[in-house]
């Protein structure tokens, strides 16, 4: 099933908006496939470094949570 699509306005620097545009005539692509591509890498990046957090995050809970009362680490 083919996506649907909307049509957007944005204003973006003269200097990146010809770069945008030389980048899409080398690939032959569209200015719009170039930018769909790129926010949709961006929100994959975002979404690594969120779940990077949360795992470091977890990580250090359970190093804090795996020490016993007196502060040392429990022997296994």
């Amino acid at each position: 099933m083919p996506r649907r699509k909307a049509r957007t306005s944005i204003t973006i620097p003269q200097n990146l908006l010809t770069e945008l545009d030389i980048k899409a005539r080398e690939a032959g692509r569209t200015r719009s496939d170039l930018v769909c591509e790129a926010v949709s890498s961006y929100f994959a990046s975002e979404e690594e470094r969120l779940l990077a957090e949360g795992y470091i995050e977890m990580a250090e809970e359970s190093h804090r949570n795996s020490k016993d009362n007196c502060g040392r680490w429990p022997e296994w």
